[in-house]
């Protein structure tokens, strides 16, 4: 492969020098300047030239809050250069702005593929899709950065926008598979974009899906007849969804039995050959039983079940759930091993978060990603410091993806050296760094001010990247600013170890889930603030932070404290 390396300039000046050159015009559309924090572009040599960058090149400041580096982003062995113009190194955002691309000195300039992204606090405001670009006499270049939020917030690569808020429509009873789509009366719940009853297949048309219970048809079952729990007394049936006994109708009380005769007995007792049966139970072949329990007479007379089902309220359940028909009873309940993602061919078989289960394979659309890729929209991605551990989650400038496991374990994590992943406005200094190796803040560390390379003169404290006399002695750090001679947060007392100041206090960007990796960003209901990521409870962080749950299944449900159980139902 040829080797090329693209020098950079900063536009200064609206018709600049007019040599061969590339200015990338950028313009916030929808897009209100003070919500964006950082913008980030991708500059690539085309696809249909075999040059490419060959050389590492540690992140740069080259103007205020500007700055550049080039490696191998994707882990693909090709490297790519990214320009970010960043607020919090003192770079203020207007409606439009400018970047230029100089050509190499020797050769021909090639021809390049650019993307460029605009990020918030957190979250990915708006991305383009790949545009070409050419070097050329006062060649310029149209970059438009759209908000594509939904509803003022970004949704996960697996999400859609519905009625202008993020949807799971992995897991979203109200918005199963697609917006709009929802799970009843058929289903309570919904995963791998599929609608399900207690866990198990959603009901067949003329059943209905109670809660917690399964499926059952109201208008014939004796223990849900004409609406959910609803029970006829021993011994009736359940005609159109109303309970009878014999021709008549129902019988009154509450130790009420229907009689073998067809009479109603509001003593609660019958005779039953040479014996009287008492309530609940009900006479089958001269025997008394009680057909909510009774595993050979479960719900009526000789209707039988069969292990692992017992019978549990009249019907041969799964653990207590009514399994719909072509179901599996594992141990955590009813599955149809066919679709459940949790159980994708076979009781215990988990996929991986994305993916769904088709004809008992976990596919990403129709692929079977290989160990260690993410599946994100359908598409199944080699993890790396723009896909680390999870899709579009983006390792701070200067860490490394370290890979999590083998037979697609997806457990990688951004890291440091080696070490815990920075976080808030920190990038990762090499070994190599004048200032020392490490997680720092070029804001405000005079060490590592505006880049790993600068470390500021004794006597100069780092204020946006910039180093500046200062009367604190050490100069502040952790975004403490200097007062009167005295590191202050905010005005009092100052932030050390893990704390970083922000506008409330000294916060703890690694573990705090109302202020995760930046201050301000809060964590969503539930999740937990882990090395500085929102993390859904799973299996390996179920109650907490690193809190496995040993049996392989964590029962998350909405406005619950996850738990690790063996059955799973959120009503």
């Amino acid at each position: 492969m040829k080797r090329v390396l693209l020098v950079l300039a900063l536009a200064v000046a609206v018709g600049g020098c007019g040599n061969n050159e590339l200015t990338l015009k950028y313009r916030l559309v929808g897009i209100t300047p003070a919500d964006v924090v950082r913008v980030e572009t991708r500059v690539d040599v085309d696809a249909s030239d075999p040059r490419a960058f060959y050389v590492d090149q540690p992140y740069r400041q080259v103007a205020t809050g500007v700055g550049y580096e080039v490696r191998d982003f994707e882990a693909s062995g090709k490297k790519t250069l990214l320009v970010t113009h960043d607020a919090t190194l003192g770079f203020v955002f207007a409606d439009t702005f400018e970047f230029r691309l100089l050509p190499p000195v020797n050769g021909a300039a090639p021809p390049l593929s650019i993307v460029a992204r605009a990020v918030g606090v957190s979250d990915m405001i708006g991305q383009t899709t790949p545009i070409a670009g050419k070097f050329a006499k006062n060649a310029k270049l149209t970059i438009d950065l759209a908000d594509q939020r939904c509803g003022a917030m970004s949704c996960d690569a697996n999400d859609l926008c519905c009625a202008g808020a993020c949807a799971a429509v992995q897991s979203d009873a109200v918005n199963c598979g697609a917006c709009g789509k929802s799970c009843a009366p058929t289903g309570d719940s919904c995963s791998g974009a599929t609608c399900r009853c207690a866990g198990g297949s959603a009901c067949a048309s003329g059943s209905n899906c109670c809660g917690g219970i399964g499926c059952v048809d109201l208008k014939s079952d004796p223990f849900h007849c004409g609406a959910c729990d609803k029970a006829c007394s021993p011994g009736e049936s359940c005609v159109a969804g109303a309970c009878k006994c014999g021709s008549g109708g129902a019988c009154t009380g509450p130790t009420a039995v229907c009689c073998a005769d067809g009479s109603c007995s509001l003593s609660g007792t019958c005779t039953c050959g040479g014996t009287v049966c008492n309530f609940p139970d009900i006479c089958c072949g001269g025997t008394c039983v009680d057909a909510r329990s009774s595993n050979a007479h479960c719900g009526a007379c000789n209707r039988a079940c069969s292990a692992p089902l017992a019978c549990a309220n009249g019907a041969c359940a799964c653990n207590g759930v009514i399994c719909a028909s072509g179901d599996t009873c594992c141990g955590s309940g009813c599955v149809n091993t066919s679709d459940d993602p949790n159980n994708c061919g076979a009781c215990g078989k988990q996929c991986r978060a994305g993916e769904v289960c088709g004809a008992g394979q976990c596919l990403c659309g129709a692929t079977a990603c290989g160990p260690g890729e993410l599946c994100c929209g359908a598409t199944c991605v080699k993890q790396s410091v723009t896909n680390c551990g999870s899709c579009g989650h983006v390792c701070k400038s200067g860490e490394q993806c370290n890979a999590g496991g083998t037979a697609g374990a997806v457990a990688s994590a951004c890291s440091c050296n080696g070490n815990s992943p920075c976080v808030g406005n920190q990038l990762c200094c090499a070994p190599s760094s004048p200032g020392g190796a490490g997680c720092f803040d070029p804001s405000s560390d005079p060490k590592h001010c505006g880049d790993c390379a600068t470390v500021c003169p004794s006597g100069q404290g780092c204020v946006t990247g910039h180093c500046t006399p200062t009367p604190c002695s050490p100069p502040c750090t952790n975004g403490n600013t200097c007062n009167g001679g005295n590191c202050r947060c905010n005005g009092s007392g100052d932030c050390k170890g893990s704390d970083t100041c922000c506008g409330d206090g000294c916060h703890d960007l690694s573990s705090d889930p109302k202020n995760c990796n930046m201050c301000g960003h809060a964590c969503g209901n539930g999740e937990f603030c882990c090395k500085g990521v929102c993390t859904k409870p799973s299996n390996e962080n179920c109650t907490g932070c690193g809190a496995a749950c040993s049996n392989g299944n964590c029962c998350a449900c909405p406005n619950r404290t996850p738990s690790c159980t063996g059955l799973c139902v959120c009503l």
